[in-house]
């Protein structure tokens, strides 16, 4: 029998988003219930699967979002969730501009939120209630 090559799990990813201001960043991802670390001198906010690195832009205007770019996508991140319904809840709850969405079927469900820097986030996946 020929043995199978071992290959690495890889079980998520860190994503640096470029911010004006490291706490106002921070803080706001603490709103939706993102965990914040300090590791090796970077900021870290994270929920499940998902961390990003918030890196402090030397000049502010050099935060540009590639969602405000002409010709870029209609987000920045996305991010895959069982529970569309509820983070709408919590988006809204706290505040939270919603740009797009929420569109809800029995397939597929969406939106779009804008954090404190402008980036856009899409969370896509399934809703946790029952479509009428």
């Amino acid at each position: 029998m020929e043995e199978q090559a071992k290959i690495a799990n890889i079980s998520g990813s860190s994503i640096v988003l470029l911010v004006k201001d490291t706490q106002a960043a921070s803080e706001f991802y603490k709103k939706l219930g993102f965990i914040y670390e300090e590791i090796g001198g970077h900021v870290h906010v994270s929920r499940g699967n998902i961390t990003f690195i918030l890196h402090p832009a030397k000049n502010k205007e050099d935060v540009r979002p590639s969602s405000s770019v002409e010709g870029g996508l209609y987000f920045d991140v996305f991010a895959y969730t069982d529970a569309v319904d509820l983070l709408v809840e919590e988006c809204l709850a706290n505040g939270i501009e919603i740009v797009k969405g929420p569109s809800y079927s029995e397939h597929w469900s969406e939106f779009t939120m804008k954090d404190a820097d402008g980036y856009r986030i899409a969370f896509g996946g399934g809703v946790s209630k029952k479509l009428d």
